[in-house]
């Protein structure tokens, strides 16, 4: 992968962002314009990345070699001059020259803008970056804070472009509404019962669908990772909310698909107190159950994907329960993943699943796997489902 670094004063961050695009396996190449140069030494990349960084193209046309030899181009941070050049083809500075040149090989190249927010208001560059999205262009937004277009968190940024070099802009004009995180039941006005979700299963499938092309929606109650600023939120407490969030959000459009990654109590109290429990008393409670959330959905998706977390003995139970929940949800995937096994699964990246696909019942075995690679595969098998019911999408 290729590294553009143009004069920002985020540029400190461009460090990071490569050492988190070799952390996923890059062998990264580093290009910086002359005004970069100038502001972080080039060969603060070469120590990290290996290869001596790039300021001037010459003889030995190494905008070519890159564009030949590269899987895509990252910019970041990209800064408004060069932003324009690459959208209107001016190509006076080496990462300028190399991102087209890139676009003419069919190579995919990622910006993230880093300017003051007036900037980044104005009409110019509202035209700018709707040529460089024309262009195919994945724009990863800087993070809007204290007056300026912030450059994201690198190993986030990293991320992102990883998944958009891997499966490109394949889910561009879906709509994905996913789910995410714990919901909590109120015992008293100071206790709560939950469970142990993070919400990271869910934050990593919104992730992954920004970054192939997709409009997102992410509903979701307590998670302990941070959600990404580009992805449109709408946070809920309890699992009533939640069901009221997706009617809602259902009910005025069709996702293309719906994924059902959140980990909602099934029971809530019944009779909460409206004080404070005393500590060294005795209490009982009640719990009653709680709506299903995936049965608030009123327009259906085009594919359902349910998540099906369970106490079983082997992939033979595993296989039971999740076929179990796609009859009762109505999914055409879902998700199996034992919870009494390993150090995996909740609060972890990491969680063991199967894919199971309810209309055959086949299934797919990803084992022990990132939750960043069972997002991209989970996602993988819905396109495939779009595509099987309709050939044009």
């Amino acid at each position: 992968m290729a590294l553009g670094v143009t004069a920002s004063a985020s540029i400190y961050r461009a460090l990071d962002t490569a050492r988190g695009l070799m952390r996923r396996g890059a062998d990264v190449r580093v290009l910086l314009t002359k005004e970069a140069s100038r502001l972080i030494s080039p060969t603060l990349f070469e120590w990290a990345t290996g290869h001596r960084a790039i300021v001037e193209v010459g003889g030995e046309i190494e905008h070519v070699s890159l564009a030949r030899d590269c899987s895509g181009l990252l910019v970041a941070p990209a800064t408004y001059s060069t932003l324009a050049k690459i959208a209107y083809g001016i190509v006076d500075n080496p990462v300028a020259l190399t991102a087209i040149t890139m676009l003419g090989y069919g190579k995919r190249v990622s910006v993230v803008p880093a300017m003051h927010e007036g900037m980044e208001r104005s009409p110019q560059y509202g035209e700018i970056e709707a040529r460089l999205r024309s262009q195919g262009i994945l724009i990863i937004p800087p993070r809007i804070a204290e007056g300026a277009a912030k450059y994201p968190d690198p190993y986030l940024v990293a991320r992102v472009f990883t998944s958009f070099v891997l499966r490109g802009l394949d889910l561009k004009g879906l709509k994905v509404l996913v789910t995410a995180g714990a919901t909590r039941s109120w015992i008293d006005r100071v206790r709560f019962v939950t469970n142990p979700s993070s919400g990271r299963m869910g934050v990593e499938v919104a992730i992954e669908a920004f970054a192939r092309g997709a409009s997102v929606d992410l509903v979701h109650g307590h998670v302990s990772v941070e959600i990404p600023h580009f992805i449109r939120s709408y946070p809920v407490e309890t699992t009533e909310e939640m069901a009221d969030k997706i009617k809602e959000l259902t009910s005025g459009q069709t996702y293309d698909i719906v994924v059902g990654a959140a980990a909602p109590l099934d029971f809530r109290v019944r009779e909460p107190s409206q004080g404070k429990l005393k500590s060294d008393g005795t209490y009982t409670i009640t719990l009653e159950p709680s709506p299903k959330t995936l049965h608030s959905i009123v327009k259906r998706p085009k594919v359902l994907i349910s998540f099906a977390a369970d106490v079983v003995n082997g992939d033979e139970e595993l296989l039971a329960s999740a076929l179990e929940k796609a009859s009762k949800y109505g999914a055409d995937l879902v998700v199996a993943n034992p919870v009494n096994v390993g150090s995996y699964g909740f609060a972890s990246v990491y969680d063991y699943t199967v894919i199971v696909r309810a209309s055959s019942g086949s299934y797919v075995n990803l084992g022990l796997q990132r939750k960043e690679v069972i997002a991209r595969r989970l996602l993988d098998e819905a396109l495939a489902l779009l595509r099987a019911r309709s050939p044009s999408t």
